[in-house]
């Protein structure tokens, strides 16, 4: 059996719409702080994913965090505005902030094994230069940071992704920038109509198989909530009938285990593993129930003993996915279940082909380039 398994933005999506979200979310967010054209570039990003942190959510609330910083260090009395749009301070002409430093920073050794949010609380938190009132401010932009009721930067970023009418219904809550969805405005499909159709023809053929795995919210079992971004990406690129294994089923993962869902998302092998069994067929449930089970007790029924001998290849921009796999075939090895992995990574950006080949990866400029060489 030969399984692919895709990671999607930056991989089957060049995803503008989520970059150019976070550039503007940081742009009003700085310009409400007192900043005067902060751009967040395309290579500030690329090196925040180069060291695992590939979540927007989690790089606004860094971000964000920094702004701070930079402001009390020269404005120990200035506060968060409650809101965007209200209580702004004037505009002040301030040297930008320098965004791939603090993303270095955050990628240093002892600071990968750490979540991205754990690694700012750490970094912004370690020394005595703020208040108690800026601590606790740093503190709720950064624990907050995937919470839509409390996080200013999450609002921001989902309103500018879905659009404010597809936000207002989604969330309940009462949208303010009166904007169009940039995931349907601005994201392009990295296949052609008729390399989608060629990859749709191998996974047809008996022992084939796929599953998107991605960090993307997705719809999720009854439940729990999470938007369809996911949903939306793989119709984009024609490939709505592949499996999803997203944010919607790792959010009611959490929930059935009482735990931070974020533990069960890549590089944890339980994205990897939970994707593997729905390329075989199964439902988000079982599939990430089996995952966990897997890990944690060495359950391995016969439907595991399915996956003995295949080759499953990965697609990734970044080395969660990557890692993921590497310590989803480890727990496979240790009951008995052996399986063959090949790491493609997809960059131009040099920080990211770097580190991708530093964890093992191939590295090849486009996903259309990668899988000439895979499929056979």
């Amino acid at each position: 059996m030969k399984i692919f398994l895709f990671d999607m933005d930056g991989v089957l999506l060049e995803s503008h719409g989520y970059h150019l979200a976070l550039q503007e979310t940081i742009h009003r967010i700085a310009m409400v702080l007192g900043f005067e054209q902060v751009i967040l570039s395309l290579d500030d990003m690329a090196t925040f994913e180069a060291g695992g942190i590939t979540s927007e959510w989690d790089e606004a609330a860094i971000i964000t965090a920094l702004l701070l910083e930079t402001i009390w260090k020269s404005f120990p009395d200035r506060v968060l505005p409650d809101s965007l749009g209200k209580n702004a301070i004037d505009t002040m002409s301030r040297k930008r902030p320098d965004f791939t430093s603090l993303a270095h920073l955050l990628s240093a050794p002892d600071m990968l094994n750490l979540h991205p949010l754990k690694r700012a609380e750490r970094h912004f938190l370690s020394t005595d230069h703020f208040t108690q009132t800026q601590s606790d401010i740093l503190l709720g932009v950064i624990r907050n940071a995937r919470n839509p009721q409390h996080s200013l930067t999450h609002r921001t970023f989902q309103e500018l992704v879905l659009g404010s009418r597809e936000y207002g219904n989604t969330y309940g809550l009462s949208p303010v920038l009166d904007c169009e969805g940039y995931l349907l405005k601005h994201d392009i499909s990295n296949l052609t109509h008729a390399e989608s159709a060629q990859l749709k023809d191998w996974l047809s053929a008996a022992g084939h198989s796929a599953a998107v795995f991605t960090s993307r919210p997705s719809k999720p079992p009854a439940g729990v909530f999470s938007t369809p971004e996911a949903e939306l990406g793989a119709l984009q690129v024609g490939l709505e009938d592949i499996p999803i294994a997203g944010w919607g089923g790792i959010t009611w993962l959490g929930n059935q285990y009482h735990t931070e869902p974020q533990i069960f998302v890549k590089p944890s092998p339980v994205h990897a593993l939970a994707a593997l069994r729905m390329a075989l067929g199964d439902g988000q449930e079982t599939a990430f129930t089996a995952a966990v089970e897997l890990v944690r007790n060495g359950q391995a029924g016969a439907t595991w003993r399915r996956l003995d001998g295949s080759q499953v290849c990965v697609f990734e921009d970044s080395t969660n996915g990557i890692k993921s796999l590497k310590t989803a075939r480890q727990v496979l090895d240790g009951v008995g279940i052996h399986i063959e992995t090949k790491n493609f990574g997809i960059a131009t950006n040099s920080a990211k082909i770097q580190t991708l080949i530093e964890n093992g990866a191939q590295v090849f400029p486009s996903l259309v380039d990668a899988l000439g060489l895979s499929i056979d």
